[in-house]
């Protein structure tokens, strides 16, 4: 079980966040219940204070949010590139529609992450355990003639907050969030703005058909940019891949179209993937039922 209190966020708050959601329902998806276009086709998700309310989401995606992207209470830019082993067809076929609310108003984050594991072991009983084991990797190293990366100008993105997202349409033109995939403004590909290589990584894997592990030992936050075809803004969240990535490209290798140009953004900014060997993370579920009813 992953279920522990966690301090509430904000400096001012002393608050203790609840165990779990004081009032769920747990609903099949039908015909109209949702227009948006979430990952696996789900819908959007609201962002009032401790209330959850997920549209049209396959078990496999609430696995996914609980235990990987909100894991801890915090998003986790690097979750969603972590492999989810086992269990039945159906979780990646059946829709749900879950409605909880909170006492204590939590943030989103907190009500998606561990709240969610809560919600997900009561109800449809799921068990998941963490494994490692060692995998081809690609290790980020400095290529010969050392780093020529671009320092992150100020600006350039607006820091990440799921308790208030701002919808593509009403961000500032050419502004997206810090640490994700975003559009060019000149339309010459994809820009992560503000990242640390780290994190930069965690992305890559996203994309990359094996993990990529961090070996540069470079740190400070940068703007990497990748001359990549472009796709329509998203939140990681609601859609399949990163944000400003085609989603067809996903699990590239660095011989498709989409892993050449990250290698020749990586020779530009100094630096080289390496096929190495590394530790890999999986979850692997045990148990996982059809919900109970409300």
């Amino acid at each position: 079980m992953y279920l522990i209190y966690l301090p509430a966020m904000g400096a001012q708050s002393a608050a203790i966040v609840p165990l779990k959601f004081e009032v769920v329902s747990v609903k099949p998806c039908i015909a109209g219940d949702s227009a948006g276009r979430g990952r696996n086709g789900g819908g959007a998700a609201s962002a009032s204070p401790g209330r959850l309310d997920l549209k049209c989401r396959t078990v496999m995606d609430l696995l996914r949010m609980a235990y990987l992207d909100y894991a801890d209470g915090k998003w986790t830019p690097a979750g969603p590139h972590i492999p989810i082993l086992g269990g039945p067809a159906w979780i990646d076929s059946e829709r749900y529609n879950i409605d909880a609310t909170a006492e204590g108003a939590p943030g989103q984050a907190q009500m998606r992450g561990p709240l969610l594991q809560a919600l997900l072991e009561e109800r449809f009983q799921v068990k998941i355990r963490r494994e490692a084991r060692e995998v081809p990797v690609y290790a980020l190293t400095v290529a010969k003639g050392g780093p020529r990366l671009q320092v992150a100008q100020p600006g350039m993105c607006v820091p990440r907050d799921p308790d208030h997202p701002v919808p593509p349409s009403q961000a500032p033109p050419g502004i997206m969030a810090c640490g994700l995939f975003a559009p060019s403004p000149a339309k010459d590909g994809v820009y992560m703005y503000n990242t640390t290589l780290a994190y930069f990584c965690g992305q890559l894997s996203v994309l990359l058909d094996r993990d990529v592990i961090d070996k540069t030992g470079i740190a400070g936050v940068f703007d990497i940019h990748i001359d990549a075809p472009q796709a329509e803004p998203h939140d990681s969240d609601s859609a399949g891949g990163p944000p400003g990535m085609p989603a067809p490209f996903v699990k590239s290798s660095p011989a498709d179209p989409l892993g050449v140009a990250i290698v020749s953004a990586l020779q530009k900014a100094g630096l080289k993937l390496e096929p190495s060997k590394g530790p890999g993370e999986f979850l692997v579920i045990e148990r996982v039922e059809r919900p109970s009813e409300n």
